[in-house]
């Protein structure tokens, strides 16, 4: 296993998972940076896992986001996936032919203290922009 691999599986087990290959290679996939469908995912892991089915890499996501490693939003019906934990807003270009998705750092803390106020407690949260980009000087994913 290598000293990458060693480190995934050491978080896996400080969030109370076992560190299955499958679990490793998917986040392996995900600290790579990025967002990326359950589909792409599996695209990947299946070049170093060949074995590895659909339905694996989405019980590994499953696995993964509820025990709080991975985060995920949808739009237009797909479900985005990244492990990024930090809030902020996705950004989806729709004037960039791939639909390029930014990460733009705002603060969020006023939306988390208001829904906070109002009683509830916050273990998530997603905010997703549909914006036109090809202006923005904060183009950086």
């Amino acid at each position: 296993m290598s000293l990458e691999d060693e480190r995934i599986a050491e978080l896996l087990r400080k969030h109370d998972l076992k560190a299955t290959p499958q679990r490793i290679a998917v986040m392996r996939v995900l600290l790579n940076g990025g967002h990326y469908t359950g589909e792409q995912i599996y695209n990947e892991v299946k070049k170093r896992e060949p074995s590895i089915s659909l339905s694996t890499v989405y019980n590994a996501l499953e696995a993964l986001e509820n025990s709080g490693l991975v985060r995920s939003f949808e739009f237009m019906g797909v479900t985005w996936y990244e492990a990024r934990l930090e809030p902020h807003v996705n950004v989806i270009c729709v004037d960039s032919p791939e639909r390029k998705i930014v990460d733009v750092d705002i603060n969020v803390s006023s939306i988390m203290e208001a829904l906070s106020s109002k009683g509830f407690v916050v273990k998530n949260l997603s905010l997703v922009a549909i914006a036109e980009c090809n202006k923005s000087s904060s183009l950086s994913s």
